[in-house]
C-alpha cells in the first residue's frame, strides 16, 4: 500500500473522500481501534447519502469551506466491487455540480472497506455504526510507513440536512467510540439545498 494524501478543505473540501501522501508535519493520531459494525450488510447501505458531520484529528489545517455541500451514492458495480459517486456543490451555483468524484470500493470483510483513491493508494474505511434508513458513520485511515493513521470520520445521513437533536444523538455515538470534541475538530453541515443526483 502506498503513501496516502490528506487533502484539505481549502483545496477542495474533498477531505471526506479523497486521499494522498500523508505529510511528515501532519499531526495525525493512530487509527482508532474500533470493531466494525456488522449488524447490516453492505447492500442495505446502497443508495443516496448526505454528508452531515466530519471529525478531523489534524489541528494544523484551516477549515473554512462552509459554503460547500457534499452528497453522493453508494452503488453496486458487480459482485465484488462497489462505487461511490460524490457530488460537491456550491449552493450559489444551483443546478451545477462543482465536482463529481467516483471512488472504486471493495468490502474486505463485513464493515471494512478498501477504497482506491484517485491520487493513488488505498484508504481503509470502517463502518462504526449504521441504520440503513437513517445514518452511517465511517472512520477513514491511511498508511504512513508501518503506521495506520486516522484521517477523518464522517457521519452521512439519508435525509438532506440534520436537526439539532439528531446532531446530538449522532455526536453521542461518536463520543461513545472515543471521539472527544476537545481533541478533534468537528465540522457539521445543514441547510444544504436539494440537488439532482448525477447518475
Amino acid at each position: 500500500m502506498g503513501h496516502l494524501t490528506f487533502i484539505t478543505f481549502k483545496f477542495t473540501i474533498l477531505v471526506c473522500i479523497l486521499g494522498g501522501p500523508i505529510q511528515d508535519d501532519q499531526e495525525l493520531k493512530p487509527c482508532p481501534n474500533i470493531k466494525p459494525f456488522t449488524k447490516v450488510n453492505i447492500d442495505q447501505l446502497l443508495g443516496k447519502w448526505f454528508l452531515a458531520i466530519m471529525v478531523i484529528e489534524s489541528q494544523n489545517e484551516e477549515f473554512i469551506e462552509d459554503s460547500v455541500c457534499i452528497h453522493g451514492e453508494l452503488l453496486r458495480y458487480n459482485k465484488t466491487m462497489l462505487r461511490q459517486v460524490w457530488n460537491i456543490d456550491n449552493p450559489l451555483l444551483i443546478g451545477d455540480h462543482s465536482a463529481v468524484i467516483e471512488l472504486p470500493t471493495k468490502e474486505e470483510e463485513v464493515g471494512i472497506w478498501s477504497i482506491l483513491s484517485p491520487l493513488g493508494g488505498d484508504i481503509k474505511a470502517t463502518v462504526i455504526d449504521a441504520d440503513p434508513d437513517k445514518h452511517m458513520i465511517l472512520a477513514f485511515c491511511g498508511q504512513k510507513g508501518f503506521d495506520s493513521l486516522h484521517m477523518w470520520t464522517v457521519v452521512v445521513t439519508r435525509q438532506n440536512g440534520i436537526t439539532a437533536p439528531e446532531t446530538l444523538r449522532l455526536s453521542a455515538i461518536l463520543v461513545k467510540h472515543g471521539y472527544s470534541p476537545l481533541a478533534s475538530k468537528i465540522v457539521s453541515w445543514k441547510d444544504c439545498p436539494i440537488y439532482t443526483f448525477i447518475p
